[in-house]
């Protein structure tokens, strides 16, 4: 299996078969970061998906610094830190 980072240079070189790769991966476990945070299931897809929008908008300045999961999930850090949505700490 190639890696999510082999995968991220070959998207940054224009591969859209590596990005789909990439969405596959993640896409789940990043609407569950957001769900866990959100009371609203339709807003935390909505955040996932423009993790992604984020990802392809920077995809040409892309630098291999760090592990992709980090990249996307500092992403989705910022994108929920941004939210207008209700954020929980996800604990009980």
């Amino acid at each position: 299996m190639i890696s999510d980072e082999a995968l991220m240079l070959e998207f940054h070189r224009g591969s859209r078969t590596a990005f789909e790769e990439l969405f596959a991966r993640y896409h789940r476990p990043l609407y569950s970061f957001f769900a866990r945070r959100l009371n609203n299931p339709e807003r935390a897809e909505d955040l996932a998906q423009e993790t992604f929008l984020a990802v392809i908008r920077a995809a040409t300045r892309y630098e291999l610094r760090a592990l992709v999961r980090t990249y996307l999930y500092g992403i989705a850090l910022k994108l929920l830190a941004g939210s207008t949505g209700t954020i929980s700490s996800g604990g009980p």
